[in-house]
């Protein structure tokens, strides 16, 4: 399903945290591939995702994540503070958590990174300045292909687990392209239609619009293990259960995801 629902409202009333900035006991972490560093000099190469790393090869670079730490930050259409404002965010995200950008390349050496925005339409890029975020970095990638219900999960250039899933009916299809791990929600009670944990993506359906957020995409475990492997959900990429707590503690916020 795509995240929204009021099973979802519900949840997030009884309590459901962002595990980004959480610290409740028990709560898997992301292993430290996130790790903070440094803004990359002018002469760095390009982040993994931009045009340039892509078209050589689309393992070799990090991908850069962005986290803000201002209280208010503008995404701007050019990386400049008079170009029009494409969208603004705040330090936390819709759930609480910590917002986060993934980041597809720099500017103006090093003063704008233009970054993929959770919004519609899905692809919205805008550019914010370096001075209102903190960078980190991951080698995990996900790759979702719908026509073999199937999530790969890369690091570098290696692939180290493969996984089925289920996914959105032909009236609401999950959406193509690509778009990364924005939330991560742990229901209190595992035996509903969200399963175990929920990840919120910057993707948003294509059809569904008049749920809260306006329909996020997620991936998600399931009450449903049956639906693996099938076109089941409102948009939601669904995975078993034991699949998704394999991947909370290596991904971090940020982590991209492509959808084909």
């Amino acid at each position: 399903m795509a995240l929204g629902l009021p099973v979802l409202t519900a949840l997030i009333l009884f309590g459901i945290r962002s595990l980004a900035g959480s610290s409740s006991p028990g709560a898997p972490r992301p292993s430290g591939e996130a790790a903070s560093v440094s803004p990359p000099p002018p002469s760095v190469a390009p982040s993994n995702g931009s045009p340039a790393a892509s078209a050589q090869n689309p393992c070799a670079f990090p991908s850069l994540i962005g986290t803000v730490t201002v209280k208010h930050v503008a995404a701007r259409a050019a990386p400049s503070s008079s170009a029009p404002a494409v969208a603004s965010y705040g330090r936390k995200n819709v759930e609480g958590g910590p917002q986060v950008f993934l980041l597809e390349g720099e500017a103006k050496g090093g003063r704008w990174f233009k970054a993929l925005l959770p919004m519609r339409p899905n692809g919205t890029m805008g550019y914010v300045p370096a001075r209102s975020i903190s960078l980190s970095k991951t080698w995990y990638r996900i790759a979702v292909s719908r026509s073999r219900f199937q999530l790969r999960l890369w690091k570098r250039c290696r692939r180290v687990a493969t996984y089925p899933v289920g996914i959105g009916t032909g009236a609401t299809q999950t959406p193509v392209g690509r778009f990364y791990l924005e939330v991560l929600l742990k229901p209190p009670d595992p035996n509903t239609v969200y399963g175990a944990y929920a990840y919120g993506l910057s993707a948003f359906s294509n059809t569904i619009r008049n749920w809260q957020w306006g329909g996020v995409i997620g991936l998600h475990g399931t009450n449903e293990p049956s639906s693996i492997g099938h076109r089941s959900s409102h948009g939601c990429i669904r995975m078993r259960n034991r699949d998704i707590q394999r991947l909370v503690p290596k991904l971090p916020l940020g982590t991209p995801i492509t959808i084909t």
